[in-house]
């Protein structure tokens, strides 16, 4: 995979010229449970730009995988042992000013990829996605149509994933539990053993359920009262506003949802061919100019923590299980 940045200038330039797409990584370095990596979106961001990549060729040009290097910040990590965080305004700044050089560069198109999924982090992402559109060049963060499909998910629209689990109860509880899978649980770790499996403990097979969420009592009544107003899209954000809050609120900390431990390579494999699929096209029809890009969930999160000024997820070390059930 070539690294933009580490080609010869003259080169860098004349690919981007031609109009080469360039994929600019922003993901946090993260603590993902004892189990996965702290590059883990990183990770899966690398294998995600080259299946996009890979579809792209077959109908937009035969160009090389040109790969800015990863900035390394991100909104609201999961907290735990080696997480770094960066403020919502840093983000946006740095993506800002990564963007800026890219188009001093050359660049005509630009795909911002992480998988990284706090609200605020995309909206910083949708900073430079916006920025770059203004400026004339064609851009995205795929990673959008991903969080929006969240907001409604149903399990049954996978039902190729959860068929790798064996056990009936075990399928039956992990299906159940999709609205709630959202950092290193069953899909994330499985998408990892697809992408990255060298970065993976094999003890993951051994660790416990995330124990049940109980979403915040606050902001699921908000989201009842939208919902009554028929604002139907800030219902849903609300709610999974509300069950992130209490998946924060449980002590001792996971740092995980759901089911890691029925993840697998063959479930991985499933989930990437559903998000390369739906990434590659939007991404071909935003390059062409043929759609706007997709647009971030939750902007209220802005106004509503004062401009990124107030965190969400300020949990002490030692309430992180960071050896869940001595499975490590």
């Amino acid at each position: 995979m070539p690294w933009l940045l580490d080609m010869p200038h003259a080169q860098a330039r004349a690919l981007l010229a031609a109009g080469a797409p360039v994929f600019l990584p922003v993901n946090p370095v993260e603590y993902h449970g004892p189990h996965l990596s702290l590059h883990n979106d990183a990770l899966i961001s690398r294998g995600l730009a080259r299946d996009i990549h890979a579809e792209l060729t077959q109908s937009e040009g035969d160009w090389p995988c040109l790969v800015a290097s990863d900035l390394e910040v991100g909104v609201d990590p999961c907290p735990g042992p080696g997480t770094r965080a960066t403020s919502f305004r840093q983000v946006r700044s740095l993506v800002l000013e990564a963007c800026r050089r890219l188009v001093e560069l050359g660049a005509r198109r630009v795909v911002l990829v992480t998988f990284h999924g706090s609200p605020l982090h995309s909206l910083a992402l949708d900073a430079g996605v916006r920025w770059l559109t203004a400026h004339g060049v064609r851009a995205l963060a795929p990673l959008n149509l991903l969080l929006r499909a969240m907001l409604d998910i149903r399990a049954e629209d996978y039902a190729d994933v959860y068929a790798t689990i064996p056990d009936d109860v075990e399928r039956a509880a992990a299906m159940a539990e999709a609205p709630t899978d959202f950092h290193a649980g069953l899909f994330e770790t499985s998408i990892s053993l697809h992408y990255a499996p060298d970065s993976v403990d094999p003890n993951y097979t051994r660790l416990p359920p995330c124990p049940p969420i109980v979403p915040d009592r606050t902001l699921l009544a908000a989201s009842r009262a939208a919902q009554r107003l028929g604002r139907s899209q800030l219902a849903r954000e609300l709610h999974f506003a509300a069950t992130g809050k209490g998946w924060y609120a449980l002590r001792p900390f996971p740092a995980y949802t759901s089911r890691p431990h029925l993840a697998s390579r063959e479930a991985g494999a499933a989930i990437a061919r559903y998000m390369a699929r739906e990434f590659a096209a939007t991404t071909a029809r935003v390059l062409r100019g043929d759609e706007v890009p997709p647009a971030p969930i939750m902007n209220w999160m802005v106004p509503v923590t004062l401009g990124g000024g107030v965190s969400s997820g300020c949990i002490p070390l030692e309430a992180i299980a960071v050896n869940p059930s001595q499975a490590f």
